[in-house]
């Protein structure tokens, strides 16, 4: 006997759990599947940030203002069902670590829309007041909106809620996907098959190891972090975001992160990795550095794309099959508002912006 379903969601990240939420809001049915559990790839940081302010220069990241009003809301949901605090609005600060950036990060501040209130400029002098210690070069920029997530934690509160709005789960069992005629089977070893009018993939960067999207354009990339404690308490509460990110919820460990590896050999943490990461925090906060000690490290595969912005559309060949992925570094920012625009493709046939739509893309099947 099998279980019949409207949508089937592969994968238990940020993006599949956000759209298995925004589909419980309507009159469907929807499973969702991962056989690795939830958060158990590269959504399951032990730390992430949600900062409208990116890559090098802080540039206002896209969609900006409806991103973040989506994350806040969904965090504001699952916080309130959850005993354990997950989130904080701790504000991001990124110093400039050289003129050019400094230059760079003061013209986007100065010339790029932002929302009142977002953000500020700090000059050196403010900035190093407003943080002792702290290196940069002629500034930089204090965003109080930013927010440190504890995403695994998040993820798997989320889930705990989907159950509750009868979104059934399959975790930690593997299966084989095979087309139908007019519906997709999911066959299991152990337990009865599921049938789905629709299937969605979520799967981050191994969505290319299934053979309907083999000739997708997602690269793999490999992000480190290390968890350290330091010797005495922190004395600040905010995140940083330079030459990789630094934040905390508690004042007795923080996290250090992240690694971008194009190239890797193993999936796994390594000293190499380390090294780049205590290297590049040295040269942020030396002093932080020299008085604290490594507790853990995590590593985790994510999804690139040609332009790294994420993929979302409906496969060409087989109108029924769906793609979510390659969120990357800012998957926290966008996983909420992205979910529902896949949703309204899905139940209104509603195109996604061209920026994040498969249709940008030169995929051959």
């Amino acid at each position: 006997m099998s279980s019949y379903f409207d949508f089937c969601i592969l994968g238990a990240g940020l993006a599949g759990i956000s759209l298995a939420y925004e589909l419980s809001k309507e009159d469907v049915s929807v499973c969702l599947v991962d056989p690795a559990g939830v958060a158990a790839g590269a959504s399951g940081t032990p730390l992430g940030l949600v900062n409208p302010a990116t890559g090098r220069f802080a540039s206002k990241s896209w969609e900006a203002e409806l991103c973040y009003a989506k994350i806040l809301a969904n965090l504001e949901l699952i916080q309130d069902t959850s005993p354990v605090q997950f989130y904080k609005q701790t504000g991001v600060l990124r110093p400039a670590m050289d003129k050019k950036i400094a230059s760079r990060m003061h013209e986007n501040f100065r010339l790029q829309d932002w929302p009142e209130g977002w953000i500020e400029w700090k000059d050196e002098y403010k900035l190093t007041s407003f943080h002792p210690g702290i290196n940069c070069v002629d500034g930089g920029v204090w965003l109080p909106i930013g927010l440190t997530v504890d995403i695994t934690t998040y993820l798997k509160s989320f889930a705990h809620y989907l159950s509750m709005q009868s979104i059934h789960q399959v975790y930690d069992k593997s299966y084989s996907l095979e087309k139908r005629t007019d519906f997709w089977e999911l066959k299991f070893t152990s337990i009865n098959s599921i049938k789905a009018k629709h299937v969605v993939f979520a799967t981050g960067a191994s969505t290319i190891q299934s053979e309907f999207w083999r000739g997708l354009p997602i690269h793999p990339v490999k992000g480190q972090l290390a968890v350290l404690e330091p010797e005495s308490p922190l004395n600040f509460g905010h995140a940083i975001s330079a030459r990789g990110y630094i934040a905390s919820l508690h004042s007795t460990q923080f996290a250090v992160g992240s690694t971008y590896e194009h190239s890797f050999e193993t999936e796994h943490t390594d000293q190499q990795g380390l090294d780049y990461l205590l290297d590049r925090f040295r040269k942020v906060l030396p002093d932080l550095h020299d008085n604290s000690k490594v507790v853990h490290q995590w590593a985790g595969i994510r999804a690139s794309t040609p332009n790294r912005m994420p993929i979302l559309g409906k496969h060409p060949s087989h109108q029924t099959m769906s793609v979510f992925a390659g969120l990357g570094s800012k998957g926290t920012l966008y996983s909420a508002y992205l979910a529902e625009c896949m949703k309204d493709l899905l139940l209104k046939n509603i195109d996604v912006a061209k920026e994040v739509s498969i249709n940008r893309l030169d995929f051959i099947t």
